[in-house]
């Protein structure tokens, strides 16, 4: 009886043992969870490198992958709106309307889509950054940010990038970004800016646009 007992403890020890490792394992794996940041999942993400349109035209002269960073920031955010065209469908539209001259998006007030209406710039090239304004911006929609391309060299816009903000980081002090670039979801300062920089630093402007119920 003395063996048994012993043998019928040591597996109680041992079940307890495992499902303590288990319970850890799971503790761990929510906390990794918790950790995440949100990803953007109102946009649908495009890359201005896309193999599909990078050596496309999406203007005369002007190639998506060269330059065309703004058009794709239009396409992602129309998605929010429930917008479906890809960005040369997108380009195409702009362009029949004379939305563009010299490769820029000049005219963005002529934007051919009844669920966009364009909201305006917001210029902070020569000073900080509004965060507030830029928060309050943020409430309802994503919006368009502009960025230095190479932190530390010429500034906008000679040095010009566009990217698409969806929010601020857990600690507010960075944004989550869709970056036309790559297509990828990421965060600003990993990308434009130098270490020291803040946010108020690092964001040039803001291009607006708003959805129409």
């Amino acid at each position: 009886m003395t063996e048994v007992h012993d043998s019928t403890l040591e597996l109680f020890r041992a079940a307890r043992a495992a499902l303590g490792q288990a319970s850890d394992l799971i503790d761990t794996a929510l906390d990794e969870v918790a950790d995440e940041e949100p990803q953007p999942a109102t946009l649908t993400l495009y890359s201005q490198r896309d193999p599909r349109w990078r050596d496309l035209e999406y203007t005369a002269g002007w190639t998506f992958g060269e330059a065309g960073c703004l058009v794709v920031c239009v396409a992602m955010v129309g998605s929010y709106f429930g917008i479906a065209d890809e960005p040369p469908e997108v380009a195409r539209r702009l362009d029949a309307v004379g939305c563009f001259c010299d490769g820029c998006l000049s005219y963005p007030d002529r934007i051919p889509y009844p669920q966009l209406a364009w909201g305006g710039r917001v210029d902070w090239r020569d000073i900080p950054a509004d965060l507030d304004r830029l928060a309050r911006e943020l409430e309802d929609k994503p919006i368009i940010v502009e960025v230095e391309f190479n932190p530390g060299g010429a500034i906008p816009p000679k040095d010009q990038h566009f990217v698409v903000a969806e929010g601020f980081t857990p600690d507010g002090l960075d944004l989550l970004i869709a970056d036309p670039r790559d297509g990828a979801a990421t965060r600003l300062l990993e990308r434009y800016a130098l270490g020291h920089w803040s946010l108020e630093r690092s964001v040039y402007g803001l291009r607006l646009l708003e959805g129409v119920a």
